[in-house]
């Protein structure tokens, strides 16, 4: 698919190393709160180190790394300054020019929001939470927090705390008095479960801020990836993993939907994939953490000068949705509007190639597929065809 998608722009693509949730802790496995996830701390340091490899082998130029790099136990165990170095050892050997952090719930279990800037995440050069950056060619990314308004990582009283009380109060008061744990489910209806401690919403200011920086972009005729720790769209995960006010945030993301190509998440460590009704890929990337030890979890991006990108998996980077992380893997994610992607037993990769080759000619999909299936597949016959 690299030669297929390279024919409609010719360029060679600007690579970008993603990993999300490596949450290391050195502590023997584990499981987590409710039991139902096999947690191999030590291993995901291992996994990171690997694609700290990969990607020096690819020559990727940006590094982004999705949150949660190191596990809220670590707190507890007056460990977070050892492991946060050990992680940040392992990334600082990639050759990469940059890496950006992202902010995740266990960045604020280990890290007060206060101290996040002094920190040695590398949020942004001026240390803010949220920000966009040029990655290279006609491509940027935008890096939002979806913990500005939240109940972890802050002070009763703080701004972000007390917006956090009210948006609890209105829609699941049950986590007002169980903060720390408890059941926060109890007669809470289904699309009310993204309202619990581990999840937080972007400021109104930070929306405004993102309407801005897309039309921005839009006028510099970027394409924009959209990072962030939590999802915004549930089918991409489950309800349980999604910002509190994600609409607010698509809808602006929907009005600049020509400039947008994919959002980038974390957070759910079972992953999962989905494509919206405005034709934004939603990822959300599997964790190292809960992947078998000696296999990999990260990616590598390829973003193309003609506004294409394709996501290469290493390992169970991306798994279907809605599966517990058990579903059927995607080894690749061919990102432009009205591409269809299959995982690793549906679509072949080399009819994948191909209808990617096809579609950068300025074919649509449907056309495609329809000549392919016409010509059994055969590349050259197709392009006779169209």
């Amino acid at each position: 698919a690299q030669m297929a998608l390279a024919e409609g722009g010719g360029a060679a693509p600007l690579k970008v190393g993603l990993i999300a949730d490596i949450q290391y802790a050195d502590r023997e496995d584990g499981s987590d709160f409710a039991k139902t996830e096999e947690r191999h701390y030590r291993s995901a340091l291992c996994i990171a180190e690997r694609a700290v490899d990969c990607w020096n082998e690819a020559g990727v130029e940006v590094v982004i790394q999705l949150g949660d790099l190191i596990d809220g136990c670590n707190a507890a165990a007056g460990a977070s300054d050892s492991a946060m170095a050990s992680v940040l050892g392992a990334l600082s050997k990639c050759n990469a020019k940059r890496r950006y952090d992202l902010i995740g719930n266990h960045e604020l279990y280990n890290i007060r929001r206060s101290d996040l800037a002094s920190s040695d995440l590398r949020l942004s050069p001026d240390g803010a939470t949220f920000h966009s950056t040029h990655l290279g060619g006609i491509w940027e990314a935008i890096f939002l927090d979806p913990f500005e308004h939240a109940l972890i990582g802050v002070n009763e009283g703080e701004t972000g705390y007390d917006k956090a009380v009210e948006i609890m109060r209105a829609s699941n008061p049950n986590v007002l008095s169980s903060v720390g744990g408890g059941d926060w489910f109890a007669g809470l209806p289904e699309e009310k479960h993204r309202f619990v401690p581990y999840n937080g919403a972007c400021s109104p200011e930070q929306v405004a801020w993102l309407d801005t920086a897309l039309a921005e972009a839009t006028a510099k005729g970027r394409k924009v990836l959209i990072c962030t720790h939590v999802p915004l769209y549930a089918p991409a995960t489950k309800v349980k993993t999604v910002v509190w006010n994600a609409e607010d945030v698509m809808s602006v993301l929907h009005k600049h939907q020509d400039t947008v190509v994919a959002v980038l998440a974390g957070h759910d460590h079972n992953g999962g994939y989905a494509v919206d009704e405005a034709g934004l890929h939603h990822i959300t990337m599997n964790s190292p953490l809960t992947a078998t030890p000696g296999s990999d979890c990260f990616a590598v991006l390829e973003c193309y000068d003609n506004g294409m990108a394709r996501f290469v998996a290493h390992g169970r980077a991306c798994v279907e949705s809605g599966t517990d992380g058990k579903g059927r893997a995607y080894p690749e994610l061919i990102l432009a509007k009205g591409f269809q992607n299959s995982p690793e037993d549906g679509i072949a990769a080399t009819e994948s190639e191909a209808m990617a080759s096809l579609m950068a000619m300025g074919f649509s999909e449907d056309q495609v597929r329809l000549t392919l299936e016409a010509s059994n597949g055969n590349m050259e016959t197709a392009v006779q065809m169209l």
